[in-house]
């Protein structure tokens, strides 16, 4: 008995296939590749200025002060990212990272004032103490960003020491959570707050020690926006400018 099927119904269901094999094919090749890392490290805050608005009229910039990161001091310095990459040899990624920065007013040195103090205008060198006693993010100018990352393959995998090293760079941008620590007219107030933007840029060379195990350097730069932060009867404004040096090590999988 002949098929009732006519030919052309042959021919579609033969695409159909090749389709399908095509789409597993190189849905195979291209397998994500997730990449968790955890760091510490140090960091170095630039001079800036910053601005005390309070209710009573007060409104004042402090020219150029300096700020100290107590790196060795209790809590230190942490972070972690997680990324994901389209596949295991994809050069671009997109990432989340958190991490924990600290930074302390350096209010004992002496600083060029401008503003009003109560109504009453200033211009001049004074103590910083003598306005602002305390003025620090001591338990974290924590940042939570999102990030595009961009990495280099040197060699192929298993092709000597250079394929275990892979060099990167990336930037990211999102929010600050910072815990502020100030005493303002012998009042003391603590809390944590979400201010911003907050931002970064980061490059650096990682080593892999194993298949899916390896460790890393990275040098960062960071943009905290202080962005009028709640102190007693009032709030502060400033930038924060950081450089970063972090060692850490992570996990491909």
């Amino acid at each position: 008995m002949k098929s009732l099927t006519a030919p052309w119904l042959h021919r579609t269901e033969t695409h159909r296939i090749l389709w399908c094999f095509l789409i597993l094919s190189l849905a195979g090749s291209t397998r994500a590749e997730f990449v968790a890392s955890v760091y510490g490290g140090v960091t170095f805050h630039q001079n800036g200025d910053l601005r005390l608005q309070q209710n009573d009229g007060t409104d004042l910039t402090f020219h150029d002060v300096g700020y100290k990161s107590q790196n060795f001091n209790s809590p230190p310095y942490y972070g972690a990212r997680l990324a994901y990459f389209l596949g295991d040899r994809a050069r671009l990624g997109f990432g989340i990272e958190f991490f924990h920065a600290k930074i302390y007013l350096d209010n004992r040195a002496s600083a060029q004032v401008t503003g009003r103090r109560g109504g009453v205008q200033v211009n001049g060198s004074e103590l910083i103490r003598n306005t602002i006693e305390d003025f620090s993010n001591s338990h974290g100018l924590n940042f939570l960003t999102a990030d595009v990352i961009y990495r280099w393959f040197l060699a192929e995998p298993g092709q000597g020491f250079l394929s275990r090293l892979q060099p990167y760079a990336g930037a990211g941008a999102g929010v600050l959570i910072p815990h502020v620590e100030a005493t303002i007219g012998g009042v003391r107030q603590e809390n944590y707050q979400i201010t911003g933007p907050g931002a970064q840029v980061f490059g650096g060379i990682s080593f892999d020690l194993a298949k899916h195990l390896f460790v890393f350097s990275e040098y960062k730069f960071s943009y905290a926006r202080l962005n009028g932060e709640d102190v007693p009867g009032g709030r502060i404004t400033a930038d924060a400018f950081t450089h970063h040096l972090v060692l850490g090590m992570g996990l491909k999988f």
